[in-house]
């Protein structure tokens, strides 16, 4: 059974349809070249006038560079998630990989899940400081539980706190319905690792979130020579998201 402490139960997959709207059709541009047409290519480029008093703002989305938003979108389009489960493969990976490519586990189960880690570097984390969530990573929240994506919060304390987690989580605005799955230690002997591991189970984690590479596996707590796991690098931005600790989510506010 996966680890889940907190309340709530595993959400079903849903189907989601995503609506595209077709561009309107450009007018046809007159083949008669007007006066001021003409003027242009005599002396040079036309100078329009307008109101405008200050630049538009760059094009692109102000959120390209946000990790949050590039493990919510990965989350949202991988083949799991977009109805085409048969591909079945965890961005977890095996026990004792090799370090030059990521060997990945398998799902057993269907049910996309992210596992976000709560914990700030290697403190676990404190229910009594998380600040309120800022409202694109609330929203990103909220798009994948919309999504039929469980979400899985893992941190190094211990179940008995699973109350306290649960309601900073509510309060927070992280998780405003109480709808969301705990991954906290249950014995001395219980470990981050295994409580991701058992969770892959019961459902497919198809990505995770946290602030270091230990985070996604534990193997690179005990490397001697990180540059021998380079190989490991091709999972990062495609399955596991390095984001700011949740401490810092409340400077995104108004983004």
């Amino acid at each position: 059974m996966i680890p889940i402490l907190a309340s709530g139960p595993l959400l079903g997959k849903q189907q989601v349809r995503a609506a595209t709207q077709v561009p309107k059709t450009a007018h046809k541009s007159s083949s008669k070249a007007s006066p001021k047409s003409a003027m242009a290519k005599a002396t040079g480029p036309e100078i329009v006038v307008t109101s405008l008093k200050a630049l538009p703002p760059p094009s692109g989305s102000p959120s390209q560079g946000d990790p949050w938003q590039k493990f919510f979108t990965f989350a949202l389009t991988t083949p799991q998630t977009a109805g085409t489960p048969s591909e079945g493969r965890s961005v977890l990976l095996v026990a004792n990989p090799p370090l030059e490519k990521p060997a990945r586990r398998n799902c057993p189960a269907q049910v996309p899940a992210v596992v976000i880690d709560l914990d700030n570097g290697s403190t676990p984390f404190d229910p009594e400081h998380l600040p309120r969530a800022s409202d694109t990573v609330a929203a990103g929240l909220a798009k994948l539980r919309n999504s039929g994506i469980v979400v899985l919060w893992i941190s190094d304390l211990a179940a008995s706190r699973a109350a306290e987690v649960s309601q900073a989580l509510r309060t927070s605005g992280l998780d405003p319905m109480g709808e969301d799955q705990l991954l906290l230690i249950r014995s001395p002997m219980d470990r981050k690792q295994l409580l991701r591991d058992d969770a892959n189970e019961d459902v497919c984690v198809v990505a995770v979130a946290g602030d270091r590479r230990s985070d996604f596996d534990e193997l690179f707590d005990y490397l001697r020579h990180p540059e021998q796991a380079l190989g490991l690098d091709a999972m990062l931005d495609k399955g596991w998201f390095i984001v700011p600790p949740l401490e810092g989510v409340a400077t995104l506010a108004g983004q």
